[in-house]
């Protein structure tokens, strides 16, 4: 075994009873071994007198080495810090009294209960195994009074006090929580802060978090002092009443999270001899009085663990808790905002139900480095479920643009989903090759027909001059120079599109976004080669860009570029920063939306009848005024559709956005209940205020940056489900009204047909598909060249 070490902490003691000379006084380490994951990690504890005299100095002074990690730490750090194990103090202390490993992948949760202030009982940590078949580990106790490494952290911060510094009180079990919540995903819950879930599914975060805590937290900042006292008297009143909603809802939640999670709490709980007790005695008035005892809640503070004071959720907490919402309603005005803005009027059994509220709104959950570490096994293969992983994107989406550096890989399928490592390397070596094939093959190409010379030449032309006016306002893209960074002086080169500040020409934007006619974007509109005097790209990022297109085009000869890809590709690289991982993503992507780009325009045309009748299936009242204006066709969201909405969003929310859809969670169109949410959310202003066509097309190019685009992927979500039960509802009427009337009535005889549902819509009914829809361009001629 070659193992290092990355955390040490001494004089980490296990109370075997409450005699104070009964105390166990040990070592909590952690080592890791570099050539495997994070998540198999080891954690170790072992008492002192197991010990000789050489082991304990090499222990005390890894304490004081790694028993204070810096609260920036990252796990490239720690292990970059690290050492090698001495293992034979692994050796001699193996099987010693209460010693015990556990490797953090296979730990379910912890708890960290910080000491008293005044003294009075010191910080503990419970860890509580992921499997049921796992002995129950001992509390650990930190005595931070008499640890080196603790002592000295604690003399450092206090020379470096900030009064007006928030954050928890500092004690040994902090250092231990820094180091484990680089390793594994570590997330604190809300129904209590002291017990923190790792490597959770996202059901079990689901399970353990809580609405009206997070609301009870804002309406505290935005309506109490600093102090947390109210401002006045009337908000004392609220203050209180918030509170006590508050305290019933945690407490709701921690027991409808026993409830719920994963079969080893359930065994837990079940076990352990203080629940089997209360629960043959439940209705025993003495039982009650005695989990009252001020004597006994001093023993569970100092003592206990989850698995105790879930003994008491066995008395009815849940009732009481379900008896206080129904006498006192609950802060939950934008849950009510969007069930009367999307709600349900047809029938009670249509309706949204409160689980499908809860995993809607609830998107606080995003998908972290440590989170995406631990879906994976040894090999690199995926040991959870894609269901799971998109799951995690759909609702909270990606953490970081870093971490999309791999995320977009597998969401894009450039990388199945059940490949390993090794497999992903041989991929890597394998696309690597096809593509320098395929860009050598343009670099080299000669025509002898002169015509497929002129089309080269043009193809070129065009994309030459949509990269140069592409998203010149990101970092990368910004600057026309060798390496992409500023010069020191004025370039003498104009740069189009770009004011002195740098900043996007609005005026010149605004005229490219709203081209929406003919040829996708008009492209007479402005001449950009006369505007930037044939200036030449030195930009090594857009140079990359052209070169990216120029491949794909010869990869799909019969599309060849069309605008509006640039905009589809210019994020994916800027996430992936590799040319030709950059290509294949965008070939995949191109898959999807290559029916946008038809010369025909019949892949766009049929997302338009699509989102036509989609509009009068759910939002029959503006479907109906906006044919009063001329724009029953929607043609205002042309664009929006054609490049995924890239030109209505800022350019980090459009990152977000788009591997949201690329999950296909629910649809593979999941954009066109996207742009039903927006035409949702708009529907008030424009049938109270708009009678138009030309203010209709107005308002909807004025949108531009101004969508909370999460508002409205929440929105999107509710929608479809509405659109689900909707057409659900619709099938089972049709059903019923068949087995009642009998057979189809015969057309040939001359009756009167029904009129036709929306269920037996080909477009709404593809809607309910995640199979990808795929539109290839026909065999380009010379007939058939724009």
């Amino acid at each position: 075994m070659f193992s290092k070490i990355i955390f040490c902490k001494s004089k980490v003691f296990i109370h075997p009873s409450s005699v104070a000379t009964d105390n166990v006084s040990g070592y909590i380490i952690i080592t890791i071994d570099p050539n495997q994951s994070h998540q198999d990690a080891l954690l170790y504890w072992f008492p002192e007198n197991s010990l000789n005299s050489r082991e304990l100095d090499w222990l005390n002074r890894a304490d004081l080495k790694y028993g204070k990690p810096s609260a920036s730490a990252t796990s490239t750090s720690l292990i970059s810090s690290a050492e090698s194990m001495d293992d034979s103090i692994l050796m001699d202390t193996k099987g010693t009294y209460l010693s015990f490993t556990v490797k953090m992948s296979s730990l379910y949760s912890m708890e960290f209960r910080p000491p008293s202030t005044s003294g009075w009982w010191h910080g503990s940590i419970i860890l509580h195994p992921r499997s049921s078949g796992l002995e129950t580990l001992p509390v650990l106790f930190f005595h931070d009074d008499v640890c080196p490494s603790t002592k000295l952290k604690q003399k450092a911060l206090q020379k470096n006090f900030d009064p007006f510094s928030a954050g928890d009180i500092y004690w040994g079990g902090i250092d231990l929580q820094i180091v484990m919540s680089q390793l594994v995903d570590l997330q604190r819950t809300q129904v209590d802060p002291n017990f923190w879930l790792i490597n959770a599914s996202l059901e079990a975060l689901r399970n353990f978090s809580n609405k009206d805590l997070k609301d009870f937290r804002t309406n505290t900042s935005e309506g109490y002092t600093a102090s947390g006292k109210p401002k006045d008297k009337k908000s004392s009143a609220g203050f209180w009443d918030k509170w006590e909603s508050t305290k019933w809802s945690i407490m709701s939640g921690i027991a409808t999270a026993t409830a719920k999670s994963e079969e080893y709490m359930t065994k837990l709980v079940n076990n352990h001899p203080a629940v089997k007790f209360v629960e043959r005695n439940n209705d025993n008035p003495y039982v009650r009085n005695l989990l009252k005892n001020p004597k006994v809640q001093e023993i569970q503070n100092d003592f206990d663990s989850a698995r105790i004071y879930l003994a008491k959720w066995s008395l009815g907490v849940k009732e009481e808790a379900n008896k206080y919402k129904l006498d006192n309603q609950l802060n939950e005005s934008y849950r009510r905002m969007l069930t009367n803005d999307l709600g349900f009027d047809v029938d009670a059994d249509s309706s949204f139900t409160e689980e499908e509220l809860n995993r809607v709104t609830q998107r606080n959950f995003p998908l972290t480095r440590q989170k995406w570490e631990s879906f994976f096994d040894s090999q690199g293969r995926l040991a959870v479920t894609t269901r799971e992983v998109k799951d995690f994107i759909f609702h909270g989406g990606v953490d970081t643009m870093e971490l999309r550096q791999e995320v977009w890989m597998f969401l894009l399928e450039i990388y199945p989903w059940d490949s390993s490592k090794d497999e992903r390397d041989q991929i890597d070596e394998t696309l690597k090759e096809v593509y320098n094939t395929h860009k050598f093959q343009w670099m080299t190409q000669t025509f002898e027909d002169d015509q497929e010379d002129d089309y080269w030449k043009d193809q070129l032309f065009r994309i030459d001059k949509d990269v140069k006016r592409n998203d010149r306002h990101v970092d990368i893209y910004k600057y026309n120079t060798v390496n992409g960074e500023p010069e020191d002086t004025q370039p003498s080169e104009p740069r189009q599109a770009f004011d002195q500040s740098g900043e996007p020409n609005i005026e010149q934007t605004e005229d490219n976004n709203n081209n929406e006619v003919g040829d996708h974007f008009d492209e007479d509109d402005d001449d950009i080669e006369s505007i930037d005097g044939h200036w030449s790209i030195k930009n090594p990022h857009l140079i990359i860009l052209a070169d990216i297109l120029k491949t794909y085009n010869v990869f799909n000869p019969n599309l060849g570029y069309v605008q509006g890809m640039t905009d589809l590709l210019s994020p994916i690289y800027y996430i992936v920063r590799d040319e030709v991982k950059a290509f294949w993503c965008f070939v995949h992507f191109m898959d999807k939306m290559e029916r946008n780009f038809l010369r025909d325009q019949s892949g766009i045309r049929d997302q338009m009848l699509t989102m036509t009748e989609l509009c009068q299936l759910m939002l029959p009242q503006l479907s109906d005024h906006l044919n009063k204006c001329d724009s029953s066709n929607l043609f205002f969201c042309f664009r929006m559709l054609l490049v995924w909405f890239k030109r209505e969003f800022k350019f980090e929310d459009i990152c977000g956005i788009w591997e949201i859809f690329w999950t296909d969670y629910y649809s593979s169109q999941f954009q066109l209940f996207f742009m039903l949410a927006i035409l949702q959310k708009n529907s008030e202003p424009i049938i109270n205020n708009l009678n138009q066509f030309d203010q209709v097309i107005k308002y909807f190019n004025d949108l531009h940056n101004t969508m909370d685009w999460r508002d409205l992927m929440i929105r999107s979500e509710l929608l479809f489900i509405r659109f689900e039960k909707l057409m659900s509802l619709m099938e089972r009427k049709e059903e019923l009204a068949r087995s009642d009337t009998g057979p189809s009535p015969d057309l040939t005889s001359g009756d009167t047909p029904t009129p036709q549902l929306p269920i037996h819509s080909k477009h709404l009914q593809l809607l309910l598909s995640k199979k990808m829809v795929i539109s290839k361009e026909q065999t380009r001629t010379l007939d058939s060249i724009r």
